[in-house]
């Protein structure tokens, strides 16, 4: 049964902004060390932390608390299959948390994409 689905788009130069402004103030806050390491090494790395920007919102959407009730950014993090294929992990209390809301276990399905100017993910979650 699906429990609620979210989708985000960002602009790409909004968040390179805000990398460029604050630095690692900004994305540790939202970033996992894992996500930081990972998008700092690519090319087009503001790209990079715009999808994990928008998949982090996209969740928050589709499980239903929006960014500001208990929700740890660093905490939803995104990571990678060996096939590339992008997935959401839940870290801290950030999977009690969802499994309170949902009432119990649950899925999530991630997709991202992204463009010099736009990154977009949309975010499923479904209760098992």
């Amino acid at each position: 049964m699906i429990f609620g689905i979210g989708i985000d788009t960002i602009e790409v130069p909004r968040i390179a902004r805000s990398v460029e402004n604050y630095g690692d103030q900004f994305l540790n806050r939202i970033f996992s060390e894992e996500e930081i390491l990972y998008s700092s090494r690519r090319p087009h790395a503001a790209e990079h932390f715009a999808a994990r920007f928008a998949a982090k919102e996209a969740y928050a959407k589709a499980i239903g608390t929006g960014v500001r009730r208990k929700f740890v950014w660093r905490n939803v993090a995104v990571r990678k299959e060996r096939s590339g294929r992008p997935f959401i992990e839940l870290m801290g209390d950030m999977r009690n948390i969802a499994k309170a809301i949902i009432g119990g276990e649950f899925t999530v399905q991630l997709s991202m994409t992204h463009t010099k100017e736009i990154a977009e993910a949309i975010v499923t979650i479904e209760k098992l």
